[in-house]
């Protein structure tokens, strides 16, 4: 069985996560060869998720693409799929799925996994519904969690056609040893100095806004303590300028695009996730597989993976306070830090496995050929 996995990528997020972790573990099993392919948008290119397959030995094919709709890159990814004789696509976001629907029509079954509507911004909105309108033709779609899948109802996508599927990481890829001196010095960061982080593109769901207001308020308390943000995106300009307007930009970094976030997750005491919107984020995983106290927001399905004081701390969206005093009181409480990392880890081990993913998306795809 080959699979083509088809995106449409502007970095190495969640969703290209996915299909790098899925597509690991699919290769292992017994005749499924999966292929990761690239539409890669000229006026804004971005192959990291191409880079990051290859990497991982996995067979990579980028489409080149010269704007919002181009009907050569449509027959190309057609021409590709006749060529290699793919026998399923599966395909992860708006453009991916306008192109690989109209590239697959009549010649192959199809598959959707949608990991988020991001509805902030009217131009959002507007591919929201253009995808809306085309995801439904899909044989299957998946949703990331059940707040996925209820927002596609709102929609009226057929109910049958929608399966929750839960996202999985490979434990073993943050279980390595790590010299943590060596990043911590990166980043000018004392080794007696606590660092909270978060990591995700710096847009509004992210919540970074909040974060950052509850940074103000704990550094009021406490000096000893950085706040790392890991990754770029279209606000990032506005938050630096907000760290300017707190007064506390030297004790915020900005990290930019890192490939390295197991190495950045070993230098943090404390992850922090305060997202106002959410799918089921892989980051939250990666967090919790790397043995570090999760504080994140009761959205998408985080709560699934989360389970309040017991795990982790589940705290509402935009609530500055809520996020300022769990920090302080996980920074003044280790044995409490290290039970909820442990018992994090081994609720990520147990239930969010590639292999258990994996699993999920392969007895789907037998289901879609037969």
């Amino acid at each position: 069985m080959q699979i083509l996995h088809l995106i449409s990528s502007n970095g190495l997020f969640g969703a290209e996560r996915v299909v790098i972790e899925l597509s690991k573990s699919l290769r292992l099993i017994n005749n499924c060869k999966p292929i990761v392919g690239v539409i890669k948008n000229l006026k804004n290119p971005h192959t990291e998720i191409a880079e990051e397959a290859k990497s991982n030995g996995l067979m990579t094919i980028v489409f080149p693409c010269k704007g919002k709709f181009d009907i050569k890159t449509i027959s190309e990814i057609r021409k590709f799929m006749k060529r290699v004789q793919i026998d399923l696509i599966h395909c992860h976001g708006y453009k991916s799925n306008l192109y690989g629907l109209l590239a697959s029509k009549n010649i192959l079954p199809t598959l959707t996994t949608n990991h988020n509507w991001l509805t902030w911004h009217w131009k959002l909105k507007i591919y929201c519904f253009f995808d809306s309108l085309w995801i439904r033709h899909f044989d299957r779609i998946v949703a990331v969690s059940e707040e996925i899948k209820r927002s596609m109802l709102k929609y009226k996508i057929p109910k049958e056609k929608i399966k929750v599927i839960d996202n999985g990481i490979d434990i073993e890829r943050f279980n390595k040893e790590i010299l943590t001196k060596n990043i911590k010095r990166e980043f000018g960061i004392n080794e007696n100095v606590k660092v909270v982080g978060t990591i995700g593109s710096l847009k509004f769901e992210k919540g970074h806004t909040f974060l950052l207001r509850a940074a103000k308020e704990i550094l009021n308390i406490n000096k000893d303590v950085k706040f790392l943000f890991v990754g770029d995106g279209p606000l990032r300009k506005i938050l630096e300028d907000e760290t300017k307007n707190l007064g506390i930009e030297k004790d915020i970094i900005f990290t930019g695009l890192r490939n390295d976030i197991p190495e950045l997750l070993s230098i943090m005491d404390i992850f922090v996730l305060p997202s106002v919107k959410e799918g089921l984020p892989m980051v939250i995983l990666e967090a919790m597989a790397s043995k570090k106290p999760v504080i994140a927001t009761k959205v998408g399905g985080i709560p699934k993976v989360i389970n309040n004081e017991e795990n982790g701390i589940l705290v509402e969206p935009k609530d500055v306070s809520a996020l300022k005093h769990s920090i302080i009181d996980l920074m003044n409480n280790v044995s409490k830090m290290h039970r909820l990392a442990y018992e994090g880890y081994e609720k990520v081990k147990r239930n969010f496995s590639s292999d258990a993913m994996c699993k999920k998306y392969y007895d789907l795809y037998q289901e879609l050929m037969a």
